[in-house]
């Protein structure tokens, strides 16, 4: 208790505190954000509030010392030092893409596995308890929390290695993001359900409306970047013909009538979020994404922070 009670930065008597608490602190301890996915369903988000965002953030940073986690070459989720442009990277100018996603990723681990993760590590008693309580909302690992991302990898370990002997036996390249696997050389449907077997075998449901194969000469995209090409990856020409447009709006109308007059207050393009798209397109593409970063922050005034950095 006192172990973990001095990784979380507090006193015992907070951490039992939370522990109790959380359950039915829905908009107290933490926020949540309900959001349509593309292909059907939601995503629920929740967003820790203070105290319970501190002591999620020192839990991480703990865990992450303490664990006994190597991360694998393929994984680029949550990784420092690897990112999407890594994990893209990874594809390059291959005869075929295949993605494939994992339904409910994160909610799909229990508490009870959690709990067993944190008993293999060493946590018992009351302790463990108290641990899987903070780290868990419902029952299951949530997607906002500091600490969900190194649990989901921890669990998925297992079915990573499986999956990257595999690739390997099958000269295939594999990359995991989170819960996005991309196998890219030459893929077959045979590939396909033989990765949904493995999946299926580990416990894992594959999102079917999700799968796609991308060949050579149509659009080959891994982690929202562009692989056709052998060099380096690309922001999509979309994204870059739209940032082009808002910049040309901004330029000759100004930030005020772009935001009321095209769009761009409907779309939440906010300063924040026009600099973070063009931060992100400069980290892959400097010689297009520094001039519109440069130009934004001359043409957009401060304090239009209402938005979080959002990448395209």
């Amino acid at each position: 208790m006192d172990d973990l009670a001095e990784q979380a930065d507090v006193s015992v008597e907070i951490l039992e505190w939370l522990s109790l608490n959380l359950p039915a602190s829905a908009g107290k301890l933490y926020g949540q954000r309900i959001f349509r996915k593309r292909h059907g369903g939601i995503r629920e988000v929740f967003e820790p509030k203070p105290p319970f965002d501190a002591v999620s953030k020192n839990l991480h940073r703990s865990f992450t010392s303490l664990f006994s986690y190597e991360v694998p070459g393929h994984v680029h989720g949550f990784v420092r030092g690897r990112s999407t442009i890594s994990n893209a990277s990874q594809h390059l100018a291959k005869k075929c893409v295949l993605r494939m996603d994992l339904e409910d990723f994160f909610p799909s681990i229990d508490a009870a596995t959690v709990k067993g993760l944190l008993q293999e590590q060493g946590y018992e008693g009351k302790a463990v308890d108290l641990a899987v309580n903070l780290v868990t909302i419902g029952g299951k690992l949530p997607i906002g929390l500091s600490t969900s991302p190194l649990f989901s990898n921890l669990v998925f370990l297992g079915t990573d290695h499986l999956l990257a002997e595999y690739a390997r036996s099958e000269g295939l390249s594999f990359t995991r993001y989170v819960d996005d696997l991309t196998f890219s050389g030459d893929v077959t449907d045979r590939h396909a359900a033989d990765i949904a077997r493995i999946l299926d075998g580990a416990g894992w449901s594959v999102n079917t409306r999700k799968t796609a194969f991308m060949r050579r000469g149509g659009p080959q995209y891994v982690t929202g970047l562009y692989v056709g090409e052998s060099d380096k990856p690309r922001i999509p020409r979309k994204v870059k013909r739209e940032m082009r447009w808002i910049l040309h709006v901004i330029s000759r109308f100004g930030y005020e009538r772009y935001m009321a007059e095209f769009g761009g207050e409907d779309k939440g393009m906010h300063r924040r979020r026009l600099l973070g798209w063009a931060c992100y397109i400069a980290a892959v593409e400097p010689d297009v994404g520094y001039p519109l970063l440069r130009a934004f922050e001359q043409l957009v005034p401060e304090g239009d922070e209402e938005d979080q950095y959002d990448l395209p």
